[in-house]
This record gives C-alpha cells, sequence and structure tokens, in this order.
C-alpha cells in the first residue's frame, strides 16, 4: 500500500473490474452503485409477495411455513440465476396471478388438493420448458410488432400505477375496479402523496438512488404518525418448512378434470414473463439492436424455476413487474438482479425485518415507475390507426381487469383483425400466439 501525504498507509480499493466485466455495466451506461441500489429498492419494492403469498396458499390448505420457505428459495435461486447467468436485471418470484387461481379455484372450486394443484404447475412448467427450448417463445417475441411492445410496456405501467393505488387503499380490484374516495384521508393515501411527490423530486434533482431514499424516506414517516399496522406473527425456521419438499401429486396428469388447469398454467406463464420482459426493457440500453440478449437463458429460468416451485411447495413463478422499480432507478444488468437475489436469501434469517417495510411506502415509487413506463407522444407518431387503437385498449384492459394476459390479448385480437381488414400482413407466429392466449383466457373465463 503506498502511503499517503501524511505517510499513512492508504487502505487497499476494492477492484470492481471483475464486474464491470461479467456484467457489462459500462457498456450499458450504468455504474456498480447504480446496480446496487437498483437491486436493493427493488427487492423492498416486491417483498410483500413473501408476507402475501403464503396468506394466499393457507387458503389452499399449505402451511404457512411450508410456502413462506419455497417462496423464498425458489424467488431467490431463480433471481440469481437471472443475474448470474442471463445477466438481465429481471427479479423472478411467485406470481399473484397463478396463487390466488390455485387457491380460490383449483382447490377451492374444483376440489383438487393442494398436492394435486402442485402436480398442476410442475406439469405447465415442463410443457414451458419444451417450448422454450423449442424457440417458440423467442420466435413469439419476435413476431410482435413495435406497437404492440409500445403496447406492453404501457399495460406494464398502468398495472404498475393501480397495484400503487389499491396497495394505498384509494381502489379495490376484486373483478371490477372500484374507487375508494373515503380513504383519500388515510395513512396509505398519505403515503401515495408524498412519496410520489418525493420520488419525483429526487429524481428531478439527479440524485442516485432515489427510488430507494423515497422508499426509506416514507416508511419512517408512516411509522412517526403511528399509521403501521401491527405485523402478523411470523413463521420462523423449523422442519415443517420442509413438508412441502416433493409433495406434489404427479399422477394428477392423468385426471381429466386437471387438464384445463395446466393449459391456464401454461399459458399464464408462457405469455406473463414474455409481456414483462418486452415492457421493462423497451427504449432502455438493455436491448441490443432491438432484442433482448441472454432472453434464452431468461425464458428458461422462468421455466426451470415454477417447476421447482411445484416440487418444493408454491406456485409459478414469472418474472415480477416489481423490477421496474430497479430497472425506473436506472439498473440495466444482472447485478441489480443479483442483489436481489442475494437479499431474498437473507430474507430466511432476517424475516421480521423485511415486515418493518411498510407495503405503502412502496406506492410512490410503483407510481413514478408506472408512469416512466407510458409512451410518449413521439411513440404514436409512425404508428397506423389500427395500432394506436390496440396500444390504447391494451392500457383499458389493464385498468377494467387488472389482468396482463387480457390486455395482451385485447392488443392481439385488434391488431390481426385489422391487418386482415386492411389486407396488411400479419406474422403467423403472432397470429399462432393469439389463438393460443384466447384459448387459454377463454378457459379462465369458463372456470
Amino acid at each position: 500500500m503506498p502511503p499517503d501525504s501524511r505517510g499513512v498507509a492508504a487502505p487497499p480499493e476494492v477492484s470492481t473490474d471483475w464486474l464491470e466485466r461479467w456484467f457489462g455495466i459500462r457498456a450499458k451506461g450504468s455504474t456498480v452503485r447504480t446496480e446496487l441500489l437498483g437491486g436493493l429498492s427493488t427487492f423492498f419494492a416486491l417483498s410483500y409477495i413473501f408476507v402475501v403469498n403464503p396468506a394466499i396458499l393457507e387458503r389452499a390448505g399449505i402451511d404457512k411455513s411450508v410456502t413462506l420457505f419455497a417462496t423464498i428459495v425458489v424467488s431467490a435461486l431463480a433471481t440469481l440465476a437471472m443475474g448470474l447467468w442471463a445477466r438481465l436485471p429481471f427479479v423472478v418470484s411467485t406470481g399473484m396471478e397463478m396463487n390466488g387461481y390455485v387457491a380460490f379455484f383449483v382447490v377451492g372450486v374444483l376440489g383438487l388438493t393442494w398436492q394435486q394443484a402442485l402436480g398442476a404447475v410442475f406439469w405447465a412448467s415442463i410443457l414451458m420448458i419444451c417450448v422454450t427450448l423449442l424457440k417458440v417463445r423467442e420466435r413469439i417475441i419476435d413476431s410482435i410488432p413495435l406497437a404492440i411492445k409500445v403496447g406492453l410496456s404501457f399495460s406494464v405501467g398502468v398495472f404498475l400505477i393501480v397495484i400503487g393505488l389499491s396497495v394505498a387503499g384509494l381502489v379495490r380490484h376484486d373483478g371490477t375496479l372500484q374507487l375508494l374516495p373515503a380513504n383519500a384521508t388515510t395513512p396509505g393515501a398519505y403515503a401515495l402523496a408524498a412519496s410520489t411527490l418525493l420520488v419525483f423530486l429526487l429524481q428531478r434533482w439527479k440524485l442516485q438512488g432515489a427510488v430507494l431514499v423515497s422508499i426509506l424516506a416514507t416508511s419512517a414517516g408512516l411509522y412517526a404518525l403511528g399509521g403501521v399496522p401491527p405485523a402478523a406473527p411470523a413463521p420462523g425456521l423449523s422442519a415443517a418448512m420442509l413438508a412441502g419438499v416433493g409433495a406434489l401429486d404427479l399422477a394428477v396428469l392423468f385426471q381429466p378434470q386437471a387438464f384445463s388447469v395446466i393449459v391456464v398454467l401454461f399459458v399464464l406463464d408462457f405469455f406473463g414473463s414474455v409481456a414483462k420482459f418486452i415492457g421493462l426493457s423497451l427504449h432502455t440500453s438493455i436491448l441490443v439492436d432491438g432484442k433482448l440478449p441472454g432472453r434464452q437463458r431468461a425464458l428458461l429460468v422462468d421455466g426451470v424455476a415454477s417447476a421447482g416451485a411445484g416440487v418444493l411447495g408454491t406456485t409459478s413463478v414469472v418474472a415480477f413487474v416489481e423490477s421496474a422499480v430497479g430497472i425506473g432507478g436506472g439498473a440495466r444488468t444482472g447485478l441489480a438482479a443479483t442483489t436481489t437475489g442475494v437479499l431474498m436469501l437473507c430474507t430466511l434469517l432476517a424475516f421480521p425485518l423485511i415486515q418493518a417495510i411498510p407495503v405503502a411506502a412502496t406506492t410512490g415509487a410503483l407510481v413514478y415507475v408506472g408512469v416512466s413506463l407510458c409512451p410518449r407522444r413521439g411513440h404514436f407518431a409512425t404508428m397506423r390507426g389500427v395500432e394506436r387503437l390496440a396500444v390504447a385498449a391494451m392500457a383499458l384492459v389493464t385498468v377494467l381487469t387488472f389482468a396482463l394476459d387480457k390486455a395482451m390479448l385485447a392488443g392481439f385480437v385488434l391488431l390481426v383483425v385489422g391487418n386482415a381488414v386492411t389486407r396488411q400482413r400479419t406474422d403467423p407466429w403472432f397470429v399462432g400466439a393469439t389463438a393460443v392466449l384466447g384459448a387459454g383466457v377463454a378457459l379462465q373465463a369458463l372456470a
């Protein structure tokens, strides 16, 4: 160590060159600091899933400790794989659309056991892995027109804004959107207003880590004002957590009533991550020559992780829309996802600390990122009329149904029909994807 001007040896500098080389951070216009802060911000924004997922799947008869263990482990390992192997900033966790479907319909209505439901998750994931290896999902991604990709980004943005309003208690979505003006003076509403204003101001002032600062500052404000409800007791580390490992019933494949369940889970997973990959990366330096690098690996992580989820004791996983929080803060590489994955693993030992972050504190970050994903006027300049209609319809359907798969279907169908009317060519893969997505949504509706 060379001495400084006072003759005192200076501490050694920690080199981050290997991080730069592995993740290509400079090439994406990012920095190590930005990636680390992005990963931390994303972790806080999605940590609610470790509380909510066990609560929902308990309705299916799965012990909370089983689901907590499975959710943390599969989310952490899949997110680490997304970061270290695919080298992309997307985090992966159990999809809310899947756990609700399994708990309230598959088990609650059809009467399947939770073990059979997990078996259906596994077989849907095996089908997912097969079509991914055959590069079907990649071909569908390539077949999606730019206008629909803009619509997907718009839909994801609207989805995030609705989540923020819902968490703040200003709206409720139970099949139809309901406004709750009586909640406009609750701590959640104040947290939404304050955190949204704060994150926009901090971003305008170009403060690095603005999203994370807004979450932490809003958390402190909620505690100071007494706006944080007492947390439910957290499941502790115990052998009971392992009761779901290998408990799935693979014989469910041979039960006729499970066929539609497997198809619905497959379609939700198939298009869920595709929508997020496109919506979150559009118009960012994540893309290279308009394409997502490492997408085959990313799609495989999604499929393999969902199979692992069924084996461990939880429902299918997807790329999480809250990845937008880190990306909105400037994260562009797998280092952000790796950071989130490491923090997820730590959650097993520090679950009470996660519960200490009020979910309401993340509302401003969700709204800010949602707004940033909405298209600008210039995006519509080169679109045809039917393409503009498809984009608008996707956003509207997202608001009305709170379902990205239905929003995708609306845009897909409008464009296919519009192209047919105006005698414009439509990629056959895009037409096929529209048919498959329509079948999956129809099966959900009939259920």
